[in-house]
């Protein structure tokens, strides 16, 4: 049964997710902590200023919401992160961590203005679509951050890391989240990853799960890069055409 104390679990997945982004800049070296990357290679601090504009987002997005208001209308999401990466791609890794603090403070206080009845509403309010408050808070607040960090482990070799990251964060947001939607969004994020490690099989099982919860994931699952392994094997495309069907505009 998820928790009721919502504030307080998400937080703590919230705080989770950001010791382990200390954990994965205590691995990297010195000089790759300091480096500067480029829109296309992003370096170990651009992961950190990544993760919190979006955090920032959220939070800024639940104020308008707890007040009733529309949150403002963004750019596309590739819009939003080339200008936040120009914006703090010569920004040292301890103004960024500083920066990532702050979002971090922000958070018990707006998610505070919510019942766990709001957080759980699948039509509070037409900006999150088909996502719940909750849904959206630990998307943000937990899944992304854990995906990029996996992402960072993978680049660097280390598959062990991957999997452990994974398999705890598909056990944390089920744990805390039983909604369509989150079960949905982890077991792809599940998906993508045991395709990038070369585990077709399992990546297989996870995006049938995933698409049949979630299937606004199909069309994204067409042309995503995670997934470009996947793109000739017949189970993979057995598995798009049978359920991609109600989905087609």
């Amino acid at each position: 049964m998820p928790p009721k104390d919502i504030p307080t679990h998400l937080m703590g997945l919230i705080k989770k997710s950001h010791r382990l982004e200390l954990e994965y800049l205590d691995f990297v070296s010195e000089g790759e902590r300091h480096a500067t990357g480029t829109l296309e290679q992003w370096a170990p601090k651009d992961r950190i200023s990544h993760i919190t504009y979006w955090r920032r987002r959220v939070v800024e997005s639940l104020s308008y919401l707890s007040r009733g208001q529309n949150p403002p209308e963004y750019p596309g999401y590739e819009e939003c992160n080339r200008q936040n990466f120009e914006e703090t791609k010569d920004q040292s890794i301890q103004a960024l961590l500083r920066e990532a603090d702050q979002v971090l403070s922000a958070f018990p206080l707006v998610l505070a203005r919510f019942s766990e009845e709001d957080f759980r509403n699948p039509d509070y309010h037409p900006h999150l679509k088909d996502s719940t408050l909750l849904a959206y808070a630990i998307n943000y607040g937990y899944i992304h951050p854990l995906y990029h960090l996996t992402e960072a482990y993978l680049k660097l070799g280390n598959i062990n890391r991957v999997n452990q990251l994974q398999d705890k964060m598909v056990e944390d947001v089920t744990g805390i989240d039983d909604s369509p939607w989150s079960f949905g969004t982890v077991y792809y994020d599940r998906a993508c990853f045991y395709t990038l490690t070369g585990e077709r099989e399992q990546a297989l099982e996870f995006l049938a799960k995933s698409f049949s919860l979630h299937p606004d994931l199909i069309k994204w699952a067409r042309d995503d890069d995670d997934l470009v392994s996947l793109r000739e094997d017949p189970g993979f495309q057995a598995l798009l055409n049978s359920l991609n069907r109600p989905t087609e505009d």
